[in-house]
């Protein structure tokens, strides 16, 4: 059966089908003025291609021939191969229906590996234009699929990792827009990503057919205009001495442009404004900023091809990495981490229907971790907020709502039913002898280890940014019913108690701290000794010691700090006698009446919000609040568990960096850190081991100076700082409630046993381990994060106000400082 499909056909928007082209141009067919056409589905190829699989793989795998020579002989092989007779039939038929048989039309490639992350294939593969007659176009059309091979595919292809085989071509047959020496076609983007203006659409312009502008080789007018009110902020026109036009006999020829004409702009500023305003008319269609071809043909623009803009220039800051790496990385660690949390990155968009991101979102600079703010604006808001704007939106979009996110209700039932597989895993990967095992077969360990991380982390990213757009959804939800205050209060109590491990947790850490409570000389020893004395005490006290030790047992993963470079609560466990000591001084009175108090005024205010609600949106409102307790729950529980890979990763490393000391290599086990993998991979798997020295010396070296430092917070940009008399400092809210107090700084483990009852606690960032002092502070003040941070939720559980995000905060406050902080306003006052 031929596969051919109108663009209206509900199977033509099918990427697998149509390839990236034609899936694109089906989806925008529905409401934008795409000329009509037709998809010659993919598997019309793969069915044309099945005789020539064998010969092709012979010519792939022949290690005699370059990749100019393959393509060569591959596509003499598909140029050869007739197609089948039913095609021409069926393309009669079609075109006849369409109109197309009129007049030219222009025949595409559309791959089905295009726009895939990081495999755009732009340019890659041929188009023709001017095709004239069904003769024509079955001609075309194998042209097409022989592009598939050309010699500068192979090589890409294989850059990325993609099998050349599983490859397969759909076809696209479209109206020819019939555009004039005289009219105009280009290209436009609904952002610019040249400069990473994001609020400018950028347009390039050319006379004639636009692909004299796509292939980059012939002078453009550029022009960038605003995106809110199109106004005009640049043009530049160059000389334009030649377009591009169709030929009556069929393909497409060049006509010269006298000097006026070729000097005159391509587009009027109506032209330009009208362009633009069809880019943001496809990014609103498509739910994300888009590049399209456009055309000019009788007064009349149309859009003939649009893809999602996935790369931008980067823009290194802070401001998403802050709170996830607040201290410098060794190289090591982040090495095995970087390509595990992008592919996470790029899953987690598809769940969400957002294009995959072909650049980095994180990477490492002078060893501190920095965001690329401009991807995360490109990003940003993509949600089903959008849907939202009032209540009927809301009943209107409910359909689209339960088919594009039906999946939100079922990630962590997934997640879940995976966790046993990831910690039978884990189980495994412990119970393994490393002695006397060779650094390939060590190394060959920490490989296997890093690779089930990065299943195990695959949707973990999903869940973050999921639990992010619940809030927002519910957020907005409110604001439709209520002021803008009252709309926030009603927020924050709703999502004051969350069923996390982290409570759970800590939980534990006080039931311990009774323990101690009813030792009399241990608790004694918890007020006058440092933890390094008390540990070697606690054989004296046996059954607290048997406690601690189970309670290590289950949560003795929980890092101190991202990098695997520092030790976990197992191996430093003086950490967590420092978190019991503030929970021992305090007393049963101290920590209230437990949860029941705060959780009834929970459950009341969403009885109350659901009453209020409209009786046919009551089911959406109550899951919705459901959805973003679960993931609160559930982000704070992958956390925990993704530390479990401290443990192995640490066993591993140190038994390699234990070698390389008996070899001289190293000075000290865990210099092995500050190794670069591939410098790393490419000593242990030839067994020259010379490079590993000279390297960790200088990353050592880095990475020490790192920790002496404060990160500029945009990277290359010294932060200035904030004006004299400046007496107000502005974060984000994170906890409602104002309080006075005088602050404390922590800025790591080592401040846990200093900080005093009542204080204001000021750190970078906090995460689980730094709970118990919450217990024991006033408010609460971070250098990074947000509402959804750790510090942020605890400080709301707790009922503390806490700001957060508040730059340079750990330079500009001092200890015993006295301030006054507003978590509602995200305020901190100098008193």
């Amino acid at each position: 059966m031929i596969e051919l499909f109108a663009f209206n056909d509900p199977e033509a928007t099918d990427l697998a089908v149509s390839g990236g082209k034609g899936a694109n141009l089906a989806q925008a067919a529905a409401h934008l003025p795409v000329p009509p056409g037709l998809i010659v589905g993919s598997a019309v190829y793969r069915a044309f291609v099945e005789p020539l699989r064998g010969p092709i793989r012979a010519v792939l795998t022949d290690a005699a021939l370059d990749h100019a020579t393959r393509s060569t002989r591959i596509q003499a092989l598909i140029l050869a191969q007739p197609l089948p007779d039913a095609l021409g039939d069926a393309l009669h038929t079609h075109m006849a229906a369409l109109g197309l048989l009129d007049g030219p039309v222009a025949v595409r490639s559309s791959g089905t590996l295009e726009d895939l992350p990081g495999a755009a294939f732009a340019g890659q593969h041929d188009t023709l234009l001017g095709v004239r007659g069904v003769d024509a176009v079955l001609d075309a059309i194998r042209r097409c699929y022989a592009s598939l091979w050309n010699a500068h595919v192979l090589p890409y292809r294989e850059r990325l990792g993609l099998d050349h085989l599983s490859a397969a071509m759909a076809v696209v047959v479209q109206k020819m827009v019939r555009v004039g020496a005289d009219e105009a076609a280009g290209v436009a983007f609904s952002i610019d990503p040249v400069r990473g203006a994001l609020d400018q659409v950028l347009i390039n312009a050319a006379f004639g057919l636009g692909e004299s502008v796509v292939g980059g080789e012939a002078p453009v007018d550029e022009y960038r205009i605003r995106r809110d009110d199109f106004s005009e902020v640049e043009s530049v026109v160059v000389d334009k001495p030649v377009a591009l036009v169709d030929s009556a006999t069929g393909g497409t020829r060049e006509v010269e442009l006298d000097a006026e004409n070729a000097a005159r702009a391509a587009l009027d500023p109506a032209q330009r404004q009208a362009v633009a305003q069809l880019a943001l008319a496809a990014e609103t269609h498509f739910g994300f900023p888009q590049d399209i071809e456009w055309a000019w043909q009788g007064g009349q623009l149309f859009l003939l091809q649009s893809r999602a803009v996935t790369r931008i220039p980067a823009r290194w800051t802070r401001d998403e990495s802050a709170e996830r790496f607040p201290n410098p990385v060794t190289p090591l660690t982040w090495d095995l981490c970087e390509a595990g949390f992008h592919a996470s990155l790029n899953y987690s968009f598809q769940l969400m229907g957002l294009p995959p991101f072909g650049e980095k979102w994180f990477a490492m600079r002078d060893y501190s971790i920095y965001g690329n703010q401009n991807a995360v604006d490109l990003y940003r808001g993509r949600t089903p907020v959008r849907m939202l704007r009032d209540v009927d939106s809301i009943r209107a979009a409910l359909p689209e709502i339960a088919a594009r996110f039906g999946w939100v209700q079922e990630l962590p039932v997934r997640w879940m039913r995976d966790l046993d597989t990831y910690l039978l895993g884990i189980g495994a990967l412990m119970q393994e002898p490393l002695e006397g095992r060779s650094l390939a077969q060590l190394w060959d360990y920490v490989q296997r280890i890093n690779a089930l991380g990065a299943r195990y982390f695959l949707p973990n990213i999903a869940i973050s940014l999921t639990q992010a757009t619940l809030y927002a959804t519910l957020l907005a939800m409110l604001r439709l019913a209520l002021p803008e205050d009252e709309a926030r209060h009603v927020f924050d109590r709703l999502m004051a108690m969350a069923d996390t491990k982290t409570g759970q947790v800590n939980a534990e850490l006080w039931t311990l701290s009774r323990s101690v409570r009813r030792d009399t000389a241990l608790t004694a020893a918890f007020v006058e000794d440092d933890s390094a004395a008390l540990l070697t005490r606690l054989p004296q006290h046996p059954d607290f010691a048997a406690e601690f030790t189970e309670f290590l047992a289950r949560h003795g993963h929980r890092e101190l700090d991202f990098d695997a470079y520092h030790p976990t609560w197992l191996e430093a466990p003086t950490v967590v006698l420092d978190q019991l000591r503030i929970l021992v001084q305090q007393d049963d009175a101290q920590r209230g009446n437990g949860e029941h108090g705060p959780r009834a005024a929970q459950m009341a205010m969403e009885h109350a919000v659901i009453e209020h609600a409209p009786a046919d949106l009551r089911y959406l409102v109550r899951e919705v609040i459901r959805l973003a307790r679960v993931y609160t729950a559930l982000d704070d529980l992958e956390h925990y568990q993704t530390t479990r890979l401290h443990l192995p990763f640490r066993r591993g490393l140190k038994a390699i960096g234990a070698q390389l000391v008996q070899r001289g290599v190293l000075a000290d086990p865990m210099d092995v850190y500050f190794v670069p993998l591939d410098v790393l991979d490419r000593a242990l798997t030839t067994g020259d081991l010379a490079p590993i020295t000279p390297a960790a010396a200088q990353h050592k070296s880095g990475y020490q100076a790192a920790c002496a430092r404060t990160p500029d917070w945009v990277y290359g940009e010294a932060e200035a700082a904030p004006a004299d008399g400046v007496r107000v400092l502005k974060g984000l809210g994170g906890s409602p409630g104002r309080v006075e107090g005088e602050v404390f700084l922590v800025r790591s483990p080592e401040d846990f046993p200093h900080f005093p009852k009542d204080a204001i606690l000021v750190a970078r960032t906090t995460n689980p381990a730094w709970t118990p002092l919450f217990y024991q502070a006033r408010g609460v003040i971070t250098e990074s994060g947000g509402p959804l941070s750790h510090g942020a939720v605890t400080a709301r559980e707790l009922g503390l106000p806490a700001v957060m995000g508040v730059r340079q905060v750990l330079q500009l406050l001092e200890n015993g400082q006295r301030v006054r902080v507003d978590g509602r306003a995200g305020t901190v006052e100098l008193l």
